[in-house]
């Protein structure tokens, strides 16, 4: 009997050091991409994918690396498995959590970008995903603020992006939903949200100027130089910034 308890206690230790080393792992993982140490944050994550493939939280930010690896990816043809990589993930994690509002945005996330590397009007069910996987995470509104600015950033993104062709052109590809109004009130929402967030930002300063409130956007990529970097890839959103004023 004595020796039962022993190992129940024994995997009982286990299984605690086990969540705790995983929780620090994703903690690692955030901190680290916020220092744009993508190389670093990969291996925190990899790590924590190894111990727990089945958790939601190492699943998720599995998802976002993908994503990140896809964009740094600088062979074009090999972008597209990343990404696809990526949807992947975020399909495990909401097979074990499907309240998970992370799952539903990085879903999201990664959708976008194949439907943005295939072209988004070739693609309209996919399109249709990243709205109705943003609306999900919006909707359920349980994890953090910046988590809900990513889910308001994506869905006016895929509203501006749409609203680049006519909605009679649209109308036949079931994508005639997307607006320039509703692109404006969810990016508008994102900054509010998470300030001076480059990516952010930028895409507020697109859709006042696809507003012709040109003036207006200007002010906003103008100010974009003196953001400080937080997520990779902002520096080439610096110089993105920069061509708006061109």
């Amino acid at each position: 009997m004595k020796k039962l308890v022993s190992v129940i206690v024994a995997l009982i230790t286990t299984a605690v050091y086990l969540h705790a080393d995983v929780s620090s792992l994703c903690s690692a993982f955030d901190t680290q991409i916020e220092a744009l140490d993508v190389k670093g944050a990969r291996q925190s994550i990899e790590q924590a994918y190894k111990e727990a493939p089945s958790s939601y939280d190492v699943l998720y930010r599995m998802a976002r690396l993908h994503i990140i690896l896809g964009d740094q990816e600088k062979v074009e043809d090999n972008k597209l498995p990343l990404y696809t990589k990526g949807v992947e993930f975020a399909n495990k994690a909401l097979a074990i959590n499907g309240k998970g509002m992370s799952g539903y945005v990085y879903r999201a996330a990664a959708n976008g970008k194949v439907a943005l590397f295939k072209g988004i009007f070739s693609v309209g069910g996919v399109v249709n995903s990243v709205r109705d996987d943003a609306w999900s995470a919006i909707k359920l509104n349980n994890e953090t603020p910046q988590r809900l600015a990513s889910a308001h950033y994506i869905l006016g993104r895929a509203h501006l992006n749409l609203t680049k062709k006519p909605k009679l052109v649209r109308y036949p590809l079931g994508l005639a939903w997307g607006t320039i109004d509703e692109a404006f009130e969810h990016l508008k929402k994102a900054r509010e949200l998470r300030p001076d967030f480059i990516m952010f930002e930028l895409e507020y300063a697109r859709v006042l100027i696809a507003m012709d409130r040109e003036e207006e956007g200007k002010n906003v990529a103008r100010r974009i130089s003196g953001l400080s970097l937080k997520e990779p890839g902002d520096k080439e959103r610096k110089n993105d910034a920069l061509e708006l004023l061109q």
